[in-house]
């Protein structure tokens, strides 16, 4: 049951750590603006990207309730993402050998996570150009 929770890892994202009991889901963008987006990560992992992401001022740990406008919410997204991608490269020059499955996985898991939040946006926000009006000339040309 837990492995299944936690998307059948075989070790922590970060590190070799593979004792299943030892990992858990980390939200890379946060579970309030992307709650899909998830890997396993051992705790000691876990604590380590989220004291990094609290110390740029990237979360809202203890402050759950702030009020967020949707353009603020929409910056944090988008530098929480940026945030993992370093991490991903920093991992990479950190040990080189990393199974490729995991960082295919990883890419293809931003890929999707993006992919829903420009689905997300409403209409309104966003409204579809009104082309400018044409004037005919006369010649054949506008």
């Amino acid at each position: 049951m837990r492995r299944k929770e936690l998307g059948y890892p075989t070790r922590c994202f970060y590190c070799s750590e593979s004792e299943l009991f030892c990992l858990e889901n980390d939200h890379p963008v946060t579970e309030n603006l992307d709650p899909f987006f998830k890997r396993a990560v051992c705790r000691n992992c876990h604590r380590k990207e989220e004291a990094r992401r609290d110390l740029k001022g990237l979360t809202k740990n203890g402050l759950r309730y702030a009020p967020e406008t949707p353009r603020e919410a929409h910056q944090r997204y988008l530098r929480l993402m940026a945030e993992d991608e370093e991490s991903q490269a920093e991992l990479l020059e950190r040990d080189p050998g990393t199974l490729p499955k995991l960082i295919i996985d990883a890419s293809r898991a931003r890929a999707a996570s993006l992919r829903r939040k420009a689905d997300s946006f409403p209409q309104w926000m966003f409204p579809t150009p009104v082309p400018a009006a044409v004037e005919w000339d006369g010649a054949g040309c506008a």
